[in-house]
């Protein structure tokens, strides 16, 4: 069979302050003893093995000659086995073809394969603003650096993009990036998220399980949301940092990791420390660096540069818009108590409920009210539906249009689903496709 170039190989280097990575394609990262640090694109069809024929080698003995088969659909990727003696696995299990739509490791053999999908958050930081660039500037000396960086900002400021920003221009660049969000973690599985567990640890744990901090081992570990940890599990938390080492529960190996931590947080963290709420030790471990991002309001210089580029995020499947010069008046006069995340999805209902290819005031004010009646509330699971439904059932797509992570989308989904008592109609949009 006829073996074709599919991905270009991505080197590691600095990345300008406006946009670090304009391709929407799906990153493949190669791991393992034996591979070395590997980035590259997923853009048609991928065949990986130890062969040198295949598209991506694999130096691993255990790994089969044509192992593995990767491809791009509309919803995300397509992993199917090969055939191969010791298997695909994700999460301990074992897949023969599945398709994902959100960060995923594939384990081959002694080799990993992780697979990512760039959000438009994380692949550009836009900044006019003098306050913007200067936390950016910040932000790049700090990346050299090996200490924790803790980050805050209110709720939709882009503090994952800046966490992403610190990891990719540091030393860690070819390691991964894991990002979870501490305030969505089911209350009996933030251990286990964080630090695994082994197959048999609690009640329906059927296989073995790597946690954040595995995954992120040689790389970067962003916390968000950290003010929202649990008590006993900061304390954990604490002793990982302090000594670098993990145990999963219900197991004995100790695992030495070596991670750096990027935590992100809205809350006053002092102020918790105060109430009782967190513990003063572990901000002091997680607060080694610290950089504030200004909340989007004191930066109107960056609203309309915003603009253009949601803008530009939105032309993919809606068709390229513009703005007339009153809404970008009506932009500019507008205080966007949700941040960048606000404006993001005040320009989606104005472009949904828009014909015409300019974008008039009286479509931003109506936006702007829409989404202003929500506040700070979570979002329903009827808006969160509407938006699925807008792009197709694709996760990715409806959360990079309300501006937060997969995660956090499906999150919410799943919650606001559950305390409106409409799981059942929105399940299907909810789960990870496997």
């Amino acid at each position: 069979m006829a073996r074709i170039e599919v991905l270009e190989e991505i080197q590691p280097q600095a990345i300008p302050l406006h946009f670090a990575d304009a391709s929407s394609d799906p990153l493949v990262y190669v791991g393992g003893p034996r591979n070395g640090a590997r980035r590259r694109r997923l853009r048609r069809r991928l065949i990986a093995g130890s062969s040198q024929a295949a598209d991506l080698t694999l130096h691993d003995p255990t790994v089969s000659a044509e192992h593995v088969s990767l491809w791009p659909t509309p919803r995300g990727v397509m992993i199917e086995d090969l055939g191969s003696k010791n298997g695909v696995f994700i999460d301990g299990i074992r897949v023969f073809k599945a398709e994902i739509s959100s960060a995923t490791r594939l384990g081959l053999g002694e080799s990993e394969l992780y697979i990512d999908f760039p959000s438009p958050e994380r692949r550009a930081i836009v900044a006019e603003s003098a306050a913007m660039r200067a936390v950016l500037e910040e932000a790049e000396r700090f990346a050299s650096l090996p200490f924790s960086v803790l980050i805050h900002g209110e709720t939709g400021t882009g503090k994952e993009g800046i966490a992403e920003l610190l990891h990719r221009v540091g030393a860690r660049a070819p390691g991964p990036f894991v990002a979870v969000n501490a305030g969505g973690f089911v209350p009996e599985l933030v251990e286990s998220q964080l630090f695994g567990h082994e197959r048999g640890a609690f009640t329906g744990a059927i296989a073995a399980h790597r946690g954040a901090f595995e995954r992120a081992d040689g790389g970067t570990l962003f916390l968000d949301e950290i003010g929202e940890l649990p008590l006993n599990v900061q304390a954990r938390l604490l002793r990982v940092l302090e000594r670098k080492e993990i145990a999963r529960l219900g197991g004995e190996e100790i695992k030495r990791i070596d991670v750096r931590v990027v935590a992100a947080t809205h809350r006053d963290l002092d102020a918790e420390v105060r109430r009782g709420n967190f513990r003063r030790d572990l901000l002091f471990r997680l607060r080694e660096l610290s950089l504030t991002i200004p909340p989007l309001r004191e930066r109107p210089a960056d609203i309309l540069a915003l603009a253009a580029h949601f803008l530009s995020v939105l032309s993919k499947d809606c068709g390229p818009r513009t703005l007339s010069e009153r809404a970008e008046g009506a932009l500019l006069r507008h205080s966007y108590p949700g941040n960048a995340r606000e404006l993001r999805n005040i320009l989606t209902f104005a472009v949904a409920s828009t014909a015409s290819v300019t974008v008039g005031e009286e479509a931003i004010v109506r936006a702007i009210a829409q989404v202003g009646q929500r506040g700070a509330e979570p979002l329903s699971s009827n808006h969160l539906r509407e938006v699925l439904e807008v792009y197709g059932g694709n996760q990715s797509r409806a959360a990079s249009a309300l501006g937060m992570p997969r995660s956090t989308f499906r999150d919410r989904l799943r919650r606001a689903s559950a305390a409106e008592s409409k799981g059942d109609q929105i399940e299907g949009y909810a789960r990870r496709r496997l």
